[in-house]
Parts: structure tokens; C-alpha cells; sequence
């Protein structure tokens, strides 16, 4: 088993979970199953064994503050979306390792930070795939990844897959559809509540 620090990327827009009545709704902070998505995410790294955890947020970060370590995007990096976030988590891990895992990902596999973790290889992370797709985001990387991220943010890339596939990533196939599900908007919210 190798040792991690766990992130959190909560340093989203939430946009597709905006209501009229919740103009400004960030997703991590919203109560699900009697707490807010960010105490499940902390919860579940922690009993994966995560030495530290830290949270991208961008936004209320006093609030995220109770969960980890709040670290924002680079000012340089600020409009490359989740990768920034990872990025921001590579060159702040303690541990040689950074699970990472997005705060709206609810129903994980009991040993997908083992799985991963077998996976992934210091020039080559390791992302999880269900029957439904990959989860890009839900990934093992080393924190030696930090320059070659940084270096395919400065030349424009943006997409999660396209970097993966720039470093060769392993996919970690589990068998459960709906393993990972992503809680994006009031109508996914409403049906794993």
C-alpha cells in the first residue's frame, strides 16, 4: 500500500446545481445524507488512509477549511478548470502520492484507493472506469507529476483525458455501474438521496 495525502477538488462553479432559490449553491458545502458532500469525501479519504488532506476551493474557503487544508488555484493556472486544482495538490503533497477525488462523487468502491494506488507508477497515474466511463478525476498520482502538469497547462491543454493520455495513465476497471456517481445536478441530487 503506498502512502497518500488525499485531495478534495471542490473549486468548481457548481453551475448545473444553481437553482432560483440557490443562485450561488456550492455543491461541497450542500447537506447530502445529513452532511455537506465535503464531510463524506473527508470521511471516505481518511478510512482509505490518507496521511493529509487537502481541499481545492476557490470559493468559501473558510468553510472547507473544517475538512483540510484549503489550497486555491495558481493566479497563472486560474481558468484551466479541475486540473489546477491537481496541480495545486501535486506541489503541496507531503506524501509521494495524491489520491484525488472530486467532492461530488458519492458510492465509492471500498478499495479503490488500493487499486489505484497498485496501479499508478511514478511517470504514470491511474484513474478509475466503470461500465458508464472513465471517472479521469478520480485518480492516483505521484507529486513528481507536478512539472509535466504544469508545463501541459502553459501550452493550453485543459482536458482531464488529454493529460492522462499524455502520461500514459492506467484505467482501473470496476464492475459496479453505478460506483462513483457524480452528484452534477437537483435531479441527480434527488435521485441518490
Amino acid at each position: 500500500m503506498v502512502e497518500f495525502d488525499g485531495l478534495i477538488l471542490a473549486g468548481g462553479q457548481s453551475r448545473r446545481m444553481r437553482t432560483a432559490q440557490d443562485p450561488e449553491a456550492d455543491k461541497g458545502l450542500m447537506p447530502w445524507r445529513g452532511d455537506p458532500l465535503a464531510a463524506h469525501a473527508c470521511r471516505f479519504l481518511r478510512a482509505q488512509g490518507a496521511e493529509t488532506l487537502w481541499i481545492s476551493a476557490n470559493r468559501h474557503p473558510g468553510d472547507y477549511a473544517a475538512y483540510g487544508t484549503v489550497v486555491r488555484d495558481d493566479p497563472g493556472h486560474a481558468d484551466c478548470g479541475p486540473l489546477a486544482g491537481v496541480l495545486a495538490g501535486l506541489r503541496r503533497a507531503r506524501s509521494p502520492w495524491l489520491f484525488v477525488l472530486p467532492v461530488d462523487v458519492v458510492r465509492w468502491p471500498d478499495d479503490l484507493g488500493a487499486r489505484l494506488g497498485a496501479a499508478a507508477r511514478p511517470d504514470r497515474p491511474a484513474y478509475a472506469r466503470t461500465p458508464d466511463g472513465p471517472h479521469p478525476l478520480c485518480l492516483m498520482a505521484h507529486r513528481d507529476l507536478a512539472d509535466g502538469l504544469r508545463a501541459f497547462l502553459d501550452a493550453g491543454g485543459r482536458q482531464v483525458q488529454g493529460w492522462l493520455r499524455s502520461c500514459g495513465a492506467a484505467a482501473v476497471d470496476f464492475p459496479d455501474a453505478d460506483a462513483l456517481v457524480n452528484l452534477n445536478t437537483p435531479e441527480d441530487w434527488d435521485r441518490w438521496r
